[in-house]
């Protein structure tokens, strides 16, 4: 091994830190208008480069070779789904260094980076063969009661999976029963092993995420808001075809004069109203509205409030400066170590940050997050409901034709109203138990333990639904295992080229060869770079190896019931939250450092709720100490992404 190249660890690592860099990047790069336009199939015609390569591989692999999603209309994607996604990225919905929290898109949008970058590294870089763990597999002999047995049942379970024969094996048993228990001993420990996995990431996202009431409410308000009796009696008519068109007329329904008059020629878009799913919404949302608009109020009246020039200054900035406008004063505010407040005003003819108090700053500071958090909510509404023409109705119309085939096979073989009830009882199950319980005084928050007997309690509803279909659609099932039997192909690493997709990733970026390109790109660093390079890496090899030793120690608790473990396993959990504590946020202060989303203060305003009042379930101070006890910061990795980064995604989008 020469000076110049990396070992087989450290070139795993760097592929690592750049796919998990990479994917983060590009979920970010969709606040820019116009990178759908350069995102290729299946927005666009066949090209050989994409500005997003990971997630056009990601969806050209797994998401257009979908039955039924491969069948939709060609303005499915081309017209509605692109309009809708430049629409929502022109609106130039707000920052969290604005807002000086981590909110609900930004949670939500690290944490699905977190977790699609795994089949990311998986189909470029390939699942390693291991044939003694094949040979596991094949033997058997796992008791899901044993926390090592679970552990290595994962690990056999990949390898049958990607190299062997289970996926069809899964699908032949699911035909003949509904009991887990009738499957072998790898099926069940890797079923067990998922549920933990599940149930951890339902407890960090509803429990311990500074965003979790926020979620909690949101999805209780939709909850309500359904109408499930409603879809269950249409869905006990006979009849496919009248069934689909009563559900159609259910969700998508609009009556208002607008509608009428478009229809006949007497007016031209004119906004026709809403259907069902867009009131959903609207509503949803209005409600927020209305809690966010009250607080708004009670600062600019009150008495130690920002001055009213101030306030004036804030919608002044919100409703009419120019994107480029509020990218310059972030970059004033980080440059200047200034927060993003005194910027504005010194940007405006009002007082300077100078001339108000500490609290009156504070004050304007949650003022003008209230007001962006209001003007999201606005311009999502007016993107996604009030648009005409409506493209969110076209694309379900689109979707319902495109799998009419399999919804007829589907009714035919499952109770659909009883699936709908099921569905209904997991989601009030799931909301009354992640509310703190206990005595009066001494309510405490759920535990990992309590979302994976959630799980468990409502596992037969989904065993009985596959078993349902494999039993009695032979049809579509064949659709679906073919479909898994081509996915599973994405993941191995071999010589024989994968089922042809429209990824614009080529072949040399798959399997073994980006070892081979990433080594070249780092032996053309010079000798100082590699060596910084080196240093980062083998840090963060460091690092992954005790996040998963973690991993192992935290799912071991959850399966020995010790309720030790503050939170659950997995390390995309700790990615995750190093993607969250990465996040600038403006000084809180007129004159200071910028914090990231790792600051104490950042974390304990986002568990505020509308009043200002602490909401969260558990305390900033209980999460820092369970976190800090078990898991170790992420070392940076910053000049290695700086070296290695932009070539990287040359290399991934064709160069």
């Amino acid at each position: 091994m020469t000076s110049s190249s990396l070992t087989e660890a450290q070139c795993a690592a760097l592929l690592d830190v750049l796919i998990h860099d990479e994917t983060y990047a590009e979920i970010e790069d969709f606040k820019t208008p116009g990178v759908i336009k350069q995102y290729g199939p299946p927005f666009q015609d066949s090209t050989s480069t994409s500005r997003t390569p990971v997630l056009q591989t990601l969806v050209s692999k797994f998401i257009l070779t979908l039955p039924g999603l491969r069948d939709v209309s060609h303005d499915f994607w081309r017209v509605r789904v692109k309009d809708l996604i430049e629409e929502l990225s022109q609106a130039e919905l707000s920052e969290s260094y604005d807002k000086g929290v981590l909110g609900i898109r930004k949670t939500l949008a690290t944490a699905i980076s977190a977790l699609i970058e795994y089949p990311a590294r998986g189909s470029l870089f390939g699942l390693p063969k291991r044939d003694e763990e094949l040979q596991k597999a094949e033997k058997g002999g796992y008791d899901i009661s044993k926390p090592e047995d679970v552990l290595r049942s994962w690990q056999d379970c990949l390898q049958a999976l990607v190299y062997g024969n289970l996926v069809d094996e899964l699908f032949s048993r699911a035909a003949e029963t509904d009991d887990l228990k009738k499957h072998g001993g790898l099926v069940q420990g890797m079923h067990e092993f998922v549920v933990v996995n599940i149930a951890s990431l339902m407890h960090y996202t509803l429990v311990l995420s500074p965003e979790g009431p926020t979620l909690l409410r949101m999805i209780e308000n939709v909850h309500r808001l359904i109408p499930y009796v409603v879809v269950r009696q249409t869905l006990k008519i006979g009849n496919v075809a009248t069934m689909i068109s009563a559900m159609m007329r259910v969700i998508l329904a609009k009556v208002s004069v607008a509608s009428v008059t478009n229809w006949i020629g007497l007016s031209s878009g004119a906004d026709e109203g809403m259907n069902l799913l867009q009131q959903i919404m609207s509503q949803v949302l209005s409600w927020d509205k209305r809690d966010l608009n009250s607080r708004a109020t009670k600062i600019e009246k009150a008495s130690n409030g920002p001055p009213k020039p101030v306030i004036a200054a804030l919608k002044d900035w919100i409703a009419t400066r120019s994107r480029a406008e509020h990218e310059e004063a972030r970059r004033q505010s980080r440059d200047g170590n200034m927060s993003i407040i005194a910027v504005i005003l010194s940007l405006s003819s009002c007082p300077s940050a100078d001339d108000i108090t500490e609290a009156q700053h504070a004050a304007t500071l949650e003022y003008l997050k209230l007001r962006l958090s209001i003007r999201d909510r606005d311009e999502i509404v007016r993107v996604l409901c009030h648009r005409n023409p409506d493209h969110l109705t076209a694309m379900i119309q689109d979707a319902v034709a495109a799998y009419t085939p399999m919804i007829r096979q589907v009714h035919e073989a499952v109770n659909l109203a009883d699936t709908v009830w099921d569905f209904e009882r997991f989601t009030t199950d799931m909301l009354k138990m992640s509310k703190p319980s206990g005595p009066k005084g001494q309510e405490k928050p759920p535990t990992v333990e309590d979302y994976v007997d959630l799980l468990h309690r409502h596992q037969n509803s989904s065993h009985k639904f596959l078993h349902q279909v494999a039993k009695n659609g032979k049809e579509v099932t064949g659709w679906w295992r073919d479909w898994v039997n081509m996915v599973i192909k994405q993941f191995r690493r071999q010589q024989d080229k994968p089922p042809e997709t429209s990824a614009v990733v080529d072949q040399k970026m798959s399997g073994t060869n980006p070892r081979e390109r990433v080594q070249k790109s780092f032996a053309n660093l010079s000798e100082a770079d590699q060596s910084k390079v080196k240093k980062e890496l083998d840090a963060y090899k460091r690092y992954l190896d005790d996040l998963h030793t973690a991993s192992a120690t935290r799912i071991t608790a959850v399966i020995n019931r010790t309720r030790s473990t503050p939170f659950g396993p997995g390390a995309y959990l700790a990615r995750w939250q190093n993607l969250l504590d990465a996040t600038a946020i403006t000084p809180g202060t007129a004159k200071g450092p910028v914090r990231k989303g790792a600051n104490k203060g950042v974390r304990e305003e986002g568990r505020k709720d509308i009043e200002g009042n602490e909401a969260g379930f558990v305390t900033e101070e209980e999460v820092e100490k369970a976190v800090d006890r078990t898991t170790s910061d992420a070392p940076s990795v910053e000049e290695t992404v700086r070296l290695l980064g932009p070539r990287f995604r040359e290399l991934l989008a064709g160069g």
